[in-house]
């Protein structure tokens, strides 16, 4: 009895379309995929407005100068 249920689970599980499930676990990740999104252009953002003038002023990325 046990094998057969094993073999009806691998079975749906292999016959569900990669769409059905990315759309079924999309209900759950979402606000980690948000979260991912919104941090990461925070990250870009600061990342973007660095320029040449700070890093060359920098204490980090020169420690010898200071």
């Amino acid at each position: 009895m046990a094998s057969k249920q094993a073999a009806n689970l691998t079975h749906h599980l292999t016959s569900e379309s990669t769409l059905t499930t990315v759309a079924r676990e999309m209900k759950y990740l979402w606000p980690f995929v948000a979260g991912l999104g919104v941090s990461g252009y925070i990250f870009l953002q600061v990342g973007l407005s660095v320029t040449d003038e700070d890093v060359k002023n920098s204490k980090f990325s020169n420690p010898n100068k200071h």
